[in-house]
C-alpha cells in the first residue's frame, strides 16, 4: 500500500529520522538502487518459524521438505518482497517523490516515500508493487520449464504447468526434483500476492489503496465517505480472514492460517482506526488520507522536498497459502 503521513522531510536522507514510524528491532542490510537503504525486522522471520515448526513432524520421511520451507520462506519470500517494494520505490520516483528506505516486515515491506503529486499517482505507486508480479511469475515459470525438461528425461513427466500442490515425494527425487517444486510453488507465491493485492480492498494493503483513490478519482466520492467505505469494507474482509484462519485451524487445516489469521487482525485494527478517524471527522492526521492528493479530493497537490508534504509509505501484502499433497498443508 501507500500511505501518508503526516511529516514534512526536509530532503531525502531525513525522510527516514523524521518519520513517526520506529523499527528499533531491525537488521541493516545495507542499501541498493539508487542507495535506497533496506532494513530487515526480526519479525519478518515469522512465517518461516511457524512453517519450520510445521515440516518437522515430516522431517524423519521427507528431510528435504525442512530445507523447501526454510528456503522458500526465507530467500525466496525475501527477494520477491524486496522486488515489489522497488516497484513502490521506482514509481514513487517517476512521479517527483522521494523515497527514505525500505524496511521487510512479516506482511511484507514498508517502502518510506516523499509526496507525490497527484492522487492518480499514488494509485500509480500503489499498482507498482503488486505488478512487479508478474515478470516475477515468469521468471520463475521459465525456472520451472527447465528443471521440469531434466525431470521429465528420468521418466517423471509432469505438466507444462506448476501444481499447486507441493509434491513430497517429486521433491526427494534429487535436485531437479527439488528446484522443480521450489520454482513451481514460488510461481503460485507471485500469482497469489499479485491477486491479494490487486483484488483486495483490504485497508491498508495495496488492494485497500487502489480501492480508495478509485472511489475518489472515479466515482467522486468525497474523501471522508471515501475513507468510510474503505474502512468498512476492509474490516470487513478483515473479519472473514480471522473467522476463516479459525476454523482451519481447528479443522486441522494449514499452518498458515494462524498468519492468516494475524494479518486479519492487523488489517482490522488499522481499519478500526480509520473508521474512528472518519467518526471524529479528522482524517488530517491520518496515515493515507491525510494526505493532500486525498484531502484535495484527486485534484493535483504539488508538493516537494523543499516546500514541505506528506511522508509515504508503500507496503506490500501478505504471503500467499500454499496447500501440499500427502497431508501436509504449507
Amino acid at each position: 500500500m501507500t500511505a501518508t503521513m503526516a511529516e514534512s522531510p526536509a530532503a531525502p536522507s531525513q525522510v527516514a529520522t523524521t518519520t513517526k514510524l520506529s523499527f528499533p528491532s531491525s537488521i541493516s542490510l545495507g542499501s541498493c538502487i539508487g542507495g535506497v537503504p533496506i532494513k530487515l525486522h526480526l519479525s519478518f522471520f515469522l512465517l518461516l518459524l511457524i512453517e519450520f515448526i510445521s515440516s518437522i513432524r515430516l522431517a524423519a520421511d521427507y528431510p528435504l521438505y525442512m530445507l523447501f520451507v526454510v528456503v522458500l520462506y526465507g530467500p525466496v519470500l525475501l527477494l520477491t518482497i524486496l522486488v515489489h517494494e522497488f516497484g513502490h520505490v521506482f514509481a514513487t520516483k517517476r512521479q517527483g517523490g522521494e523515497v527514505g528506505g525500505v524496511v521487510l516486515w512479516p506482511l511484507g515491506g514498508f517502502a518510506l516515500c516523499g509526496p507525490t503529486e497527484s492522487l492518480s499517482g499514488e494509485l500509480k505507486v500503489a499498482l507498482a508493487g503488486p505488478l512487479t508480479h508478474i515478470p516475477q511469475m515468469f521468471f520463475w515459470w521459465m525456472i520451472y520449464l527447465l528443471v521440469k525438461y531434466e525431470f521429465d528425461m528420468t521418466g517423471n513427466a509432469t505438466g507444462i504447468w506448476p501444481s499447486f500442490s507441493i509434491f513430497l515425494k517429486t521433491m526427494s527425487t534429487g535436485p531437479a526434483g527439488f528446484f522443480q517444486v521450489l520454482a513451481g510453488e514460488a510461481v503460485w507465491l507471485n500469482i497469489i500476492l499479485c491477486g491479494f493485492n490487486l483484488c483486495i480492498p483490504a485497508y491498508p494493503l495495496d488492494g485497500g489503496r487502489v480501492f480508495a483513490a478509485g472511489l475518489i478519482l472515479k466515482l467522486k466520492v468525497e474523501p471522508l465517505k471515501a475513507a468510510f467505505v474503505t474502512a468498512m469494507t476492509a474490516m470487513a474482509i478483515s473479519t472473514t480472514m480471522v473467522a476463516y484462519a479459525i476454523v482451519r485451524l481447528f479443522t486441522g487445516g494449514a499452518s498458515f492460517s494462524l498468519y492468516l489469521g494475524l494479518v486479519g487482525l492487523y488489517v482490522f485494527y488499522e481499519s478500526f482506526e480509520l473508521n474512528s478517524a472518519v467518526k471524529r471527522n479528522d482524517l488530517k492526521n491520518h496515515p493515507i488520507f491525510g494526505g493532500k492528493c486525498y484531502q484535495s479530493g484527486g485534484a493535483n497537490s504539488a508538493s516537494s522536498s523543499s516546500d514541505g508534504g506528506d511522508l509515504t509509505m508503500a507496503e506490500v501484502s501478505a504471503p500467499a497459502d500454499i496447500p501440499a499433497e500427502e497431508g501436509v498443508m504449507a
